[in-house]
């Protein structure tokens, strides 16, 4: 299993998150600062999903040079409205857009993520990025309000089959079962630095809003290789899992990096064996830049 998070924060990790309004955590050795936009409350394929696969925030530093200086990322979910006016306040602080684009369908709300990076003092980074966060709304916004209420009935040992069959360290909290993995045999560069970040390395799986007859709204990401992308996606329609996107993250990394999503309503015993299935189609073997 993969060190996901055994190390104490570090104090310019916690003064990290701290600017950011986030949780500290050492991710693969990485500091990593996440926290999710709880005042969002979308509705995908017509059950809630407030996990942190759709709600994210995330934020990371690593391989601090002579000068203080990291490779810095982050991330977060945005709404169409607020998309330019948060892009204006990045580049204005030199922070580079890596991507912005949907990673689910059926969402409503409709949400939009955006990527970002820089190579920068890592609380000089976190100030820039809170003071672009500003411009998102903390008002609360959501689906439809008449949707079911989800059972937490059984949640919590599904939830364990569900992290037997796929690995890696798991959670249950408030109905949802997450579990999180990276893809540590890949050993990327970006902007000139090595990376172990899980926002460059991350697999994923979610389940929640789980209704009486054992049926939950299914979510997935991974990172993944170009050549492994069409092999991966015939596996997951094969069981008639639907692909919502893949894309990008980054720019100007060593080996190109993919990422795909994908969701199901389903038994997550089932989804989880169906995704595990299409995982067997990724590589174990170490690649590098």
């Amino acid at each position: 299993m993969n060190d996901m998070n055994t190390v104490q924060p570090s104090a310019l990790c916690q003064e990290f998150a701290k600017i950011l309004g986030a949780t500290p955590s050492v991710i693969n050795g990485v500091c990593t600062a996440t926290r999710s936009r709880t005042n969002l409350h979308p509705i995908v394929l017509g059950r809630r999903a407030e996990s942190f696969m759709f709600v994210p925030q995330a934020f990371s530093f690593e391989n601090i040079d002579r000068e203080g200086r990291a490779l810095c990322l982050g991330e977060t979910v945005i709404l169409q409205e607020e998309i330019n006016p948060f892009i204006s306040i990045l580049r204005e602080n030199g922070i580079i857009v890596t991507a912005l684009h949907n990673h689910w369908l059926f969402d409503e709300p409709r949400l939009m993520y955006i990527h970002f990076e820089s190579i920068d003092e890592p609380l000089t980074f976190a100030k820039k990025v809170r003071e672009a966060l500003k411009v998102l709304t903390n008002k609360e916004l959501g689906g439809p309000r008449n949707v079911f209420r989800p059972s937490n009935k059984n949640a919590e040992e599904l939830c364990e089959a569900f992290h037997k069959i796929l690995g890696g360290m798991h959670t249950f909290e408030n109905g949802v079962c997450t579990v999180m993995d990276s893809r540590l045999n890949i050993k990327p560069c970006v902007l000139g630095r090595r990376g172990r970040s899980f926002l460059l390395l991350p697999q994923m799986f979610v389940f929640e809003s789980l209704t009486p007859d054992g049926k939950a709204l299914c979510s997935g990401e991974t990172v993944i290789l170009q050549e492994e992308l069409n092999p991966f996606i015939s596996k997951l329609r094969k069981h008639n899992i639907l692909v919502t996107a893949f894309h990008n993250h980054w720019l100007f990394e060593d080996p190109r990096l993919m990422y795909i999503h994908f969701i199901k309503i389903d038994n997550p015993v089932n989804f989880a064996k169906d995704v595990r299935d299409a995982l067997e189609v990724l590589t174990d073997k170490v690649v590098r830049f």
